[in-house]
């Protein structure tokens, strides 16, 4: 059986996100109509070349934008805590691969990519599953959502906070983040299945017939909709959320 991740396996360099991520990403992107496509954090440049290879306009953004490796593309520098430095409404589609995570200021972070978005715009964003029933059991456990860091790890990384997992975001506040920036969830994706997720299948059964038994003033007060669908729940490390900026009346 052929391994989702192999999309890099013979590439000297190997990317910043894993290889199904982008795959799931550049296999929607190939059913829409092309257009303008802001991509930041942009890393080396692998998923760029990928949608410049399926017709899109790219352009990148990267606080490292010497480490941008690919040819033909244009790389500017971007702190996505600050801004954007683009005008309003100017791109198509947005995509941020495993970004809003390391961000000190994620909410900015999505104000930004909003106000670069035209109305109607798409954006795509990818970010580790942090509630997922696996993680939610570690905190349960262990008291933290992700490995903790000391202040050596950080003179180690450069003293970069761009290096660490800052905003471990769960699906209710980025649902909010969301929102306040005139964004709609359209979808939720997964880059592939984590099987031992489903050993904790019992212990969701309960949580979902909890929320079955509770008043529609909880249910919708605790957002069961979005905290117990599938894709969250029970979905594996990555979540790969669609979204659409609303349209001017």
């Amino acid at each position: 059986m052929t391994r989702v991740d192999n999309i890099y396996d013979n590439q000297k360099i190997v990317p910043k996100a894993r290889g199904s991520i982008h795959q799931v990403i550049t296999s929607w992107l190939s059913t829409q109509p092309g257009g303008k496509l802001l991509d930041a954090p942009a890393g080396y440049g692998h998923l760029s070349m990928k949608l410049k290879e399926l017709g899109y306009e790219v352009i990148c953004g990267e606080i490292e934008p010497e480490i941008f490796k690919v040819k033909g593309i244009e790389c500017i520098f971007t702190d996505l805590n600050r801004n954007i430095q683009a005008p309003d409404e100017s791109f198509d589609y947005v995509c941020c691969v495993d970004g809003l995570e390391h961000m000190t200021d994620p909410y900015r972070a999505v104000e930004e990519f909003s106000r670069v978005l035209k109305p109607g715009g798409v954006g795509i964003f990818s970010i580790p599953n942090y509630s997922n029933i696996e993680k939610r059991f570690r905190y349960f456990i262990k008291g933290s959502l992700t490995k903790p860091k000391t202040v050596e790890d950080y003179k180690k990384a450069g003293s970069n906070l761009f290096n660490f997992h800052n905003s471990p975001l769960t699906i209710t506040i980025l649902d909010l983040i969301f929102g306040i920036n005139d964004l709609k969830i359209e979808a939720i994706l997964r880059d592939k299945v984590k099987k031992k997720q489903y050993l904790f299948f019992p212990l969701v059964f309960v949580m979902r017939m909890a929320a079955f038994l509770s008043s529609d003033r909880s249910r919708r007060k605790n957002r069961y909709d979005i905290t117990l669908r599938d894709e969250v729940i029970l979905g594996g490390n990555t979540l790969i959320f669609i979204v659409r900026k609303s349209r001017k009346s």
